[in-house]
């Protein structure tokens, strides 16, 4: 990843061409998207844009040959859902029904922009999983047409050791965090590690301590030990606190 495409300025560009002329195919000698393909290619990304009140993909970028093995023409709007890695496929799935639904409360008041970034383990061309992080940025507009649309950049980012041994997700409205994820990005929101989240997933269910760690094969000193991780990661004060704010997220 080179200096010059830290932001995503680029893809703006992109959808406010979108919006008034429209995306031709091929699009090879194309300033903007010479310019995109070189961005994609040196941050490991791809990325598409979709009308989400309508569900339909309106430009997929070729790169996903390469990061999903699937041909750009082919990707539907539920496609990366069948993509994701068993573990994280209930995660991701409220991720989706979050950004549905403010899609839907921002067509109704006519305004609003939402950014939703989190990474989830998604399956490569061969058959193993990359930890991929997805960046949504879903918007209200007028132009090219009316609708709430959304571009959302997909970025491997296999080796970022702050990153690999848990997971991020902001839900809001900073659009200066949709850009390329540097440590400071991936640092806020949870951090919490597959098997925490599963415990604050379990604890919201109204488990014990003792039944959990009968339902994951732990002790329950073990369990008690991820609780006080869980806290301290959050810097909440209780789990109830945590639970609610990841309700709050829409990630429970």
């Amino acid at each position: 990843m080179v200096k010059e495409y830290q932001d995503y300025s680029l893809l703006l560009k992109f959808f406010e061409k979108f919006s008034v002329s429209g995306i031709a195919e091929p699009y090879a000698h194309e300033p903007l998207m010479v310019e995109l393909d070189k961005m994609m290619e040196k941050n490991r990304q791809m990325f598409y844009l979709a009308d989400v009140m309508l569900l339909d993909m309106e430009f997929v970028h070729k790169r996903v040959r390469d990061m999903f093995g699937i041909e750009p023409e082919k990707v539907t709007a539920g496609y990366f859902l069948t993509t994701t890695h068993p573990d994280d496929l209930k995660r991701h799935h409220l991720i989706r029904v979050k950004l549905l639904s403010t899609a839907q409360e921002f067509y109704i008041k006519k305004g609003g922009k939402l950014i939703i970034s989190s990474n989830v383990r998604a399956k490569n061309p061969g058959g193993g999983y990359t930890n991929m992080l997805y960046q949504a940025y879903a918007f209200y507009s007028k132009v090219p047409y009316e609708s709430v649309f959304m571009i959302l950049v997909h970025t491997d980012i296999t080796g970022f050791d702050h990153i690999h041994k848990g997971f991020h997700i902001y839900v809001g409205d900073d659009t200066r965090l949709f850009r390329f994820p540097d440590k400071e990005l991936l640092m806020m929101g949870s951090m919490f590690s597959q098997t925490e989240f599963r415990i604050i997933e379990l604890v919201a269910e109204g488990l014990s301590a003792k039944e959990i760690a009968d339902k994951l094969f732990r002790s329950v000193h073990t369990i008690n030990t991820h609780r006080t991780n869980i806290l301290e990661k959050s810097g909440k004060s209780s789990m109830a606190h945590v639970i609610r704010d990841l309700k709050g997220q829409g990630m429970l």
